[in-house]
């Protein structure tokens, strides 16, 4: 996989941080709205998990698709199984326990006079010195099929740096979720390129124009479009809930018994007219809606589309 190093801006940030924040929550809420719909066909649900990986190397917003999805708002499935953990880990914090009762790193009293005032020209500088890291995870990983690794060393090394720079432990969800969100939309950013762009409101520019890596090795006018080559019904339904890990499922607050049916979908990746990739997608049935199963899918070929011979 490439390498890809990119620079975030921390003396712009202040000026940015509130446009990057919207655009993130725009975002959001598009790819949430767009799963759901999605959701009615084994085809489209496939095609939407892959789409998000292979646009823009984005497996982060990917599981808004998979089951993670069904009963949690996944924003609140990292909250609790990869945020609190760190935010209350004086607590004996453990996934599901109310957090009303317990003062974690969030609390007031943990900020420096650094943190209350910053102009985020420091917050900036944490999530600059959080790239590089959050790219070598992701390489390590080949992806992000091993969510747990991504999540569990990127907010233990996160809550480190931001402990160096600010000089305090304070730490809250929005802090981490915006560093997060900030270093994929940067990774993004590093495979498509991206324009200059001048806020309207303020006449300040917001971003450089740059060629991403997509850009280098497919022409600045290349195009991506998905294909399906095959559905296939798993007709042994039994045997292949077998193949799911229920104690994770759980975590989910799903169990083997939802699930009604199960598919597997092969996603064809075209670039320019031409097939680069091609990736089988597990999705199952629960209730009308179909869901990505990300045990059994594996997505680390689509994060080598760009070849390092061709980017060094």
């Amino acid at each position: 996989m490439a390498k890809i190093k990119k620079e975030f801006n921390t003396k712009m940030y202040a000026v940015v941080a509130f446009f990057l924040v919207a655009a993130l929550l725009a975002t959001i809420t598009t790819v949430t709205f767009s799963s759901k719909y999605n959701g009615f066909s084994p085809e489209k649900v496939a095609v939407a998990y892959v789409e998000s990986i292979v646009n823009r190397g984005d497996g982060y917003n990917a599981y808004k698709n998979s089951i993670i999805s069904k009963n949690y708002k996944y924003g609140d499935y990292i909250r609790e199984y990869y945020m609190y953990p760190v935010i209350y880990s004086e607590c004996g914090y453990k996934p599901g326990d109310d957090t009303g009762s317990l003062k974690g790193y969030n609390d007031e009293s943990y900020m420096s006079d650094k943190t209350k005032e910053d102009d985020g020209e420091l917050a900036g500088k944490v999530i600059d010195t959080m790239y590089p890291y959050f790219v070598k995870i992701l390489e390590y990983n080949n992806g992000w099929d091993n969510y747990d690794d991504i999540f569990t060393k990127y907010f233990k090394k996160l809550a480190e740096e931001r402990e160096k720079v600010f000089g305090d432990k304070y730490l809250t969800d929005e802090i981490m979720f915006t560093a997060l969100e900030a270093n994929v939309a940067t990774y993004g950013d590093s495979l498509t390129g991206t324009d200059e762009t001048i806020d309207e409101n303020t006449g300040l520019k917001t971003s450089e124009k740059s060629l991403g890596l997509y850009e280098k090795q497919f022409g600045e006018e290349y195009k991506i479009t998905y294909e399906i080559s095959d559905t296939t019904d798993y007709e042994n339904l039994d045997g292949f809930k077998k193949s799911l890990d229920a104690d994770a499922l759980a975590t989910y607050k799903v169990s083997l018994d939802d699930i009604k049916a199960a598919s597997s979908v092969t996603v064809d990746i075209i670039i320019n007219g031409e097939k680069a990739e091609s990736v089988n997608v597990n999705v199952v049935k629960i209730g009308s809606t179909w869901y990505v199963e990300n045990f059994n899918t594996h997505t680390g070929n689509l994060y080598s589309i760009v070849s390092d011979s061709d980017t060094k």
